[in-house]
């Protein structure tokens, strides 16, 4: 079973250890694979402080621009100014669903959306203010299809396809399982309580559901005092959150001490079929403290990556 403690003193920064057998408490960053080894890998940048990753994406030839990975997005989105400055029609309004509710928004149709090799066509991309959307676009579920994907945070590359790094002693391994949305969940604990979570690559925090908050609670698995504070949604709304520090987290056999992470009547979850059940998204904040992450869903299982360094 590895361990992983965490801080409080910044949820955006949350400090993540991992203890092995045989080794000293190593930081988690280790060295990733080579990108010479990965097939095709696509460069990624850091948006943020919260390290959420964007990739190079072609649009209808140009560009590139920089989108988002997001793999809490069941839909895929680009900026109004980009769209403007691509001189892309209007079409008619969808419903997007974001952590604060559902807002209409206008979609746009791209013809082509290249990703290195990979081209998608005829999409239809939901149209938002870049002030909201932290980025010229985002890349959501509807892009990556049946294809696995690997985040390496460390190499900064994203691996898509059916050729990901195998399981080493460095690996903490968990089943997942996907839903016909495209959602893929995966089993975690509290202390006394199962719970589903599914990572958020799009999310500079983690987040919980009310849900959650009692069951926690009910377990004393909850540390100190609650902090108030606001979230902010892509489409420009908001709504009241509290952050609260979980006692432990399990995912497999790995477990993270003191976790942190945000709690509010969130949207999403409402979405996901999740209201009443407690439930977990897994964002940036701890997906980066791995060297990378696979999604991997032809073997049902998605392989965090730590650090083999002391």
């Amino acid at each position: 079973m590895k361990v992983l403690n965490t801080s409080r003193r910044d949820i955006a920064g949350l400090a993540l250890l991992a203890l092995f057998p045989g080794q000293s408490l190593a930081r988690n960053i280790f060295t990733a694979q080579s990108a010479a080894n990965a097939p095709t890998p696509d460069e990624l940048r850091y948006l943020d402080r919260s390290r959420r990753l964007t990739v190079q994406v072609m649009v209808n030839g140009q560009g590139p621009f920089s989108f988002m990975v997001d793999t809490g997005a069941n839909r895929s989105v680009i900026s109004s100014e980009t769209a403007d400055r691509l001189g892309l029609m209007r079409r008619e309004k969808v419903a997007l669903h974001g952590i604060a509710g559902v807002q209409d928004v206008d979609t746009v149709i791209v013809e082509e959306v290249r990703v290195g090799r990979r081209v998608n066509r005829d999409m239809v991309l939901s149209v938002l203010p870049e002030a909201h959307l932290g980025a010229t676009g985002l890349l959501g579920l509807e892009w990556l299809g049946a294809n696995s994907l690997m985040l390496d945070y460390r190499g900064r590359r994203m691996q898509v396809g059916s050729a990901l790094p195998l399981p080493n002693e460095q690996t903490v391994v968990v089943k997942a399982r996907t839903q016909r949305s495209g959602l893929t969940l995966i089993d975690a604990h509290i202390p006394g309580r199962s719970i589903m979570a599914f990572l958020d690559s799009g999310s500079t925090t983690t987040v919980g559901n009310l849900a959650l908050l009692r069951e926690a609670r009910a377990h004393d698995a909850v540390i100190g005092e609650t902090v108030d504070i606001e979230l902010r949604s892509v489409t420009g709304q908001t709504l009241p959150g509290r952050i609260v520090v979980l006692r432990s987290l399990t995912l497999g056999k790995m477990i993270l001490r003191h976790v942190p992470l945000v709690i509010g009547p969130v949207h999403t979850f409402d979405y996901w079929g999740m209201r009443d059940k407690p439930a977990l998204l897994i964002g940036s904040d701890i997906l980066h403290k791995f060297d990378s992450i696979a999604m991997d869903f032809k073997r049902g299982e998605i392989r965090f990556q730590i650090s083999a360094r002391g």
